[in-house]
């Protein structure tokens, strides 16, 4: 995955953010604004998911032992998030 299409795939959810911003603002019908929210949640996942799944290992050499629960915490996210 390119750099620049994680950057469109955010810039997307950036716009819809504000839309949802927009929506909250002009009290439109909770339905919806729910939709949106899972739009938005699911864009980001998968976005993540991208992300980490061409970026893990480096993710994981770059961090210090110390670093643990770092570590497994990244891995937990991968797991809950499939």
């Amino acid at each position: 995955m390119r750099k620049n299409t994680l950057v469109q795939r955010l810039n997307i959810i950036k716009g819809q953010i504000n839309g949802l911003a927009d929506l909250i603002e002009k009290e439109e019908d909770c339905r919806k604004i729910t939709e949106q929210f899972y739009a938005i949640n699911f864009a980001l996942k998968k976005t993540m998911e991208l992300y980490l799944r061409k970026n893990l290992i480096s993710c994981l050499h770059s961090i210090a032992p110390k670093k643990k629960k770092t570590v497994e915490f990244l891995l937990k996210e991968i797991v809950k998030n499939k």
